[in-house]
């Protein structure tokens, strides 16, 4: 089939036809996996049409890469523009570097939405994009924290029967329109105030289209052990791969024991479970302050929290949760 195919890409080079874009001389590492060679690029009509040695080819434009690498476009597999690509369609922060395809969705995600922006579901979402047009591929998980305040609003679990049917059919219409799986972010609410059990059930409602579970777990510092084991148990449980986002230690008091976290996951594997996991390419990460404060306190939405936060009684446990945890709170089980 390689050889086919590469006669065929050479057919039209053969018979001296021009190239609009030929890239000379560089180092191709073409995303296959295997090891980067030297050679050219030849593109006609946005598509690369010859790849390898072309001496004596032609082109409109030609361009030398000696000393460079050339590379398909990277995928950005956690990337927080939703939002902001419909403000500037052009991407320029991530085209220069080389990103054409970009990853939406974490715990919030564009659908379900409530209309306010333009649109209710991913169809009409992503219609809205095509319109105004824009630079990069994107795809999108449904968060679960998006499906949830849909459903419940800005309160803790556990959902009602009727609720939890109410997600599970948001799940579905979101994958039924394009979506990747289900996504959590369940360090802060209202992704913390969902349970296992709720997330276990979202997950199932895309298994059948072939959705997988992309999780920033409930913790990266004390109890992060726990937070990998439900993970990976959300995915056995849903029969859905899971892939966990910015696997980290991030608790001082843990740092050392990276090992023994990534042997779990090994074990999972092993065990025959897809489960995958990223780490960031530098030492330093980030996080909303608001994340730091304990689940409890986010109930109600925004102004409920900066009443709490003024009330001279609540000081004393805030602080306490803050800088110690939460007491006896199993990942899972929001308190």
């Amino acid at each position: 089939m390689k050889l086919a195919v590469s006669l065929v890409l050479f057919a039209g080079f053969a018979c001296g036809q021009q190239f609009d874009v030929l890239i000379q001389h560089g180092r191709i590492a073409d995303g296959t996996g295997n090891a980067s060679f030297l050679g050219d690029v030849a593109i006609r009509n946005g598509k690369i049409v010859a790849l390898g040695n072309l001496p004596g080819a032609k082109a409109k434009r030609v361009i030398d890469a000696t000393g460079k690498i050339v590379a398909p476009g990277f995928i950005d597999i956690h990337n927080h523009s939703d939002y902001t690509l419909l403000a500037d369609g052009n991407a320029q922060s991530m085209i220069r570097q080389g990103v054409t395809s970009m990853i939406f969705g974490e715990g919030g995600s564009a659908a379900p939405a409530d209309g306010k922006q333009g649109w209710t579901d991913f169809k009409g979402y992503f219609a809205l994009l095509l319109k105004q047009g824009i630079a990069t591929n994107i795809g999108s998980y449904v968060g679960s924290s998006q499906v949830w305040t849909q459903v419940r609003g800005e309160k803790a679990g556990p959902p009602t029967a009727a609720e939890l049917t109410r997600m599970e059919a948001l799940v579905r219409q979101a994958m039924e329109q394009g979506a990747l799986g289900v996504a959590s972010s369940l360090s802060g609410p209202p992704g913390s105030w969902i349970d296992t059990d709720t997330l276990v059930a979202m997950c199932k409602a895309a298994a059948p289209y072939g959705g997988i579970y992309s999780t920033h777990m409930r913790t990266e510092g004390q109890g992060v052990f726990e937070s990998v084991a439900e993970a990976i148990a959300i995915g056995q449980r849903a029969g859905v791969p899971v892939d966990i986002i910015h696997l980290k230690l991030a608790d001082k008091k843990l740092w050392g024991q990276m090992p023994e976290l990534v042997a779990t996951i090994r074990q999972a594997r092993a065990n025959g479970q897809d489960v995958t996991a990223n780490v960031y390419p530098y030492r330093a990460g980030q996080n909303n302050l608001a994340t730091i404060i304990p689940p409890w306190a986010h109930e109600g939405g925004s102004k409920a929290l900066i009443a709490r936060l003024k009330d001279p009684a609540l000081r004393t446990r805030l602080r306490n949760e803050i800088e110690n945890g939460i007491p006896d709170h199993a990942p899972g089980q929001p308190p």
